[in-house]
């Protein structure tokens, strides 16, 4: 694990599809976002953990919010941790996989499941594709440095960053099911579900 890891914790947006801010919603007692804050806590000093729009004010877009998190980090930072809120299923085990990681751009990804079309009406073959997912690590230096190029606004991946300004291909790592993101309000049903799913096993 890098000598000196930090997190940064995405509870910004004005929740545009869930019709309101999401990452404030209580689920199973507590605010959204505070589930995988607690989870990072597990594996990352609080000291160095950044929660944007409570710590630091929010962006106008994802890029701009990752920016103020970065750039609130402990300067001697050498692997950073991107988590959003939205995802509050995360697991401890699965940040650690990320902060052991010695690649310099290190993603979470799934396969596609449904046939994907491109709106001129060509196909796209989904098994050679994965669709990205977060959390994911990064080289703390080499992220701020794309970041605060001002050469991105409004980027919805920072694997794409990193690639775009370092030439850094990220390495992929399939996962499970529970980094589930809450995009519509109904995604609350089944995310509650998938909790108590979780913690029945946890409890056996």
């Amino acid at each position: 694990m890098a000598d000196k890891l930090g997190a940064i914790i995405l509870a910004g947006g004005s929740g545009k599809r869930f019709n309101g801010k999401k990452q404030f919603i209580d689920f199973m007692g507590k605010p959204l976002w505070k589930h995988s804050y607690d989870t990072a806590c597990e594996i990352v000093d609080k000291e160095n953990i950044i929660r944007v729009s409570i710590d630091v004010p929010g962006g106008e877009t994802r890029t701009l919010s990752v920016s103020n998190g970065l750039n609130a980090l402990a300067n001697d930072t050498e692997r950073v941790l991107i988590i959003e809120a939205a995802r509050p299923l995360v697991t401890a085990e699965q940040l650690a996989q990320l902060a052991n990681d010695t690649n310099k751009s290190t993603t979470f990804v799934s396969p596609l499941v449904n046939t994907v079309i491109m709106r001129n009406g060509d196909y796209l073959n989904r098994d050679e594709m994965y669709e990205i997912l977060t959390p994911q690590a990064f080289d703390y230096r080499m992220l701020l440095d794309a970041i605060n190029s001002k050469c991105f606004y409004d980027i919805t991946d920072d694997t794409r960053i990193m690639y775009e300004y370092h030439g850094e291909k990220p390495k992929f790592i399939p996962t499970g099911r529970n980094l589930m993101k809450v995009t519509y309000q109904e995604d609350m049903y089944i995310l509650q579900k998938m909790y108590n799913n979780l913690y029945k096993k946890e409890k056996r």
